[in-house]
């Protein structure tokens, strides 16, 4: 029992409920050739079949070449914290697994190819130094894996050529290879020992790491993941580390993990229950560097998404590929100084802030913070929001000017009306305090 008046260590939920907004980092080799991590592995992915990264040797051949020689992630997550992003998440191995640090395990990364250059540790000390939270992406599955007596890359998956993602779909072939079950664990107990590894460097080389977002295996149902050791371990190296819920991607309705991570590209279409995270695309709809002549979303997307995320408790994570050299693309700082100013007079009402009443009492997203109620105005949509169910306001304004907000008395509660001034093509945000 502790000791009375004792310090109580941070909840690490707690800052991850407060934050509202991170920032997804994909990156790697497969920035050089702009087409999709990993998934640049299969021939009839990415647009073009086939693309120019296929097959995988041509697609594994681009390490030669990843040569980051601009790299400055100071200069990225400056301009993220300045644009109220909380935390990062940056790509550490993908399924294809090229490692951005030197690991000691496998044979297909910086140590292989760029004479040991750690790309991870400017990053970490970047996030620090801006005062963000740092976040790893893991991927335990990886498609170079080929366990000896097996004679193609990618197992446990079927497909010896990469032809198709989802053979069963495609070619109405099996998924996995046909092996019996106590194969499958076998070998999946080497990959596990490489994933430990690697996880275990990640861990204790960079100092305390806030969060590991997982990205699953690609085995079949059946075979015994370790999930409860990986967790014990896990916190054995990071007792206050965050992790989300797909260490295991297919074995649906099994618990683990702080927050839920389903929300990739979509928002669902009722309140999720307990942490959960929306994450999304913001050029070329690619998780990694699309190219230059890839179309952008705008901030107003940004913010669009974040008050809705917000107002039923969620964070909003928005993913940015950096370009091949190391640099980013100029959208990503034009989205960030919009985003800044915008967070100057309205970021009181995504961070720190509880998930409001919506569409309950109200039918523009809400935050709540004690006894302010934030009414986001989505861009293009009404200039009226209805709240249901309250006592009068005690007072209104907008928050970008300050000026003061009306409202007129319903059957049911109260009409808010936007000032005329307000502006229509981003998010207008009223406090009403009761």
């Amino acid at each position: 029992m502790p000791l009375a008046g004792a310090a109580r260590a941070e909840d690490p939920k707690a800052w991850y409920a407060a934050a509202g907004l991170g920032l997804f980092l994909h990156w790697g080799i497969a920035s050089l050739a702009e087409v999709e991590l990993s998934w640049g592995f299969f021939k009839d992915v990415g647009g073009k079949d086939p693309h120019p990264a296929w097959p995988p040797e041509k697609y594994m051949a681009l390490a030669g070449r990843f040569n980051p020689r601009n790299y400055d992630p100071g200069k990225w997550l400056r301009a993220a914290a300045q644009a109220g992003f909380k935390y990062a998440v940056l790509t550490m191995r993908h399924h294809d697994g090229y490692a951005l640090w030197p690991s000691e395990y496998g044979n297909f990364g910086v140590k292989q190819h760029m004479g040991g250059r750690d790309l991870v540790g400017s990053y970490v000390e970047a996030c620090r130094s801006n005062g963000l939270k740092v976040g790893f992406y893991y991927s335990p599955g990886n498609w170079l894996f080929n366990p000896k007596g097996w004679p193609w890359l990618g197992f446990p998956l079927r497909n010896d050529k990469f032809l198709h993602r989802r053979p069963e779909r495609s070619e109405n072939a099996p998924r996995y290879a046909d092996v019996p079950m106590s194969e499958f664990q076998k070998h999946f107990e080497t990959l596990y020992a490489y994933v430990k590894g690697q996880v275990g460097e990640l861990l204790t080389r960079y100092g305390k790491i806030d969060l590991l977002w997982w990205d699953g295996y690609d085995w079949p149902i059946g075979v015994e993941h370790h999930p409860q050791e990986m967790e014990s371990y896990v916190h054995s190296l990071q007792p206050g580390i965050v992790m989300n819920d797909r260490y295991m991607i297919w074995d649906s309705g099994l618990m683990w993990g702080d927050f839920r991570t389903e929300f990739e590209g979509r928002r669902p279409n009722t309140r999720p229950r307990g942490l959960w995270e929306h994450s999304d695309t913001m050029c070329g709809g690619m998780w990694g560097y699309a190219g230059p002549k890839a179309a952008c979303k705008s901030s107003s997307y940004v913010l669009s998404q974040l008050v809705r995320d917000r107002a039923w408790g969620a964070n909003f994570m928005p993913n940015f590929g950096p370009r091949p050299d190391g640099t980013m693309q100029p959208e990503f700082y034009r989205v960030c100084e919009e985003l800044a100013a915008w967070m100057k007079h309205s970021g009181v009402s995504v961070h720190d802030v509880q998930a409001g009443p919506y569409p309950e009492q109200c039918d523009a997203p809400v935050t709540v913070s004690g006894s302010t109620w934030y009414v986001h105005f989505l861009p293009g949509e009404r200039r009226v929001a209805r709240l249901a169910g309250v006592k009068q306001p005690r007072s209104a304004r907008l928050l970008a000017t300050g000026q003061p907000v009306s409202w007129s008395a319903e059957s049911n509660g109260y009409a808010l009306s936007l000032p005329a001034q307000a502006p229509a093509d981003t998010v207008a945000t009223v406090a009403v305090f009761f």
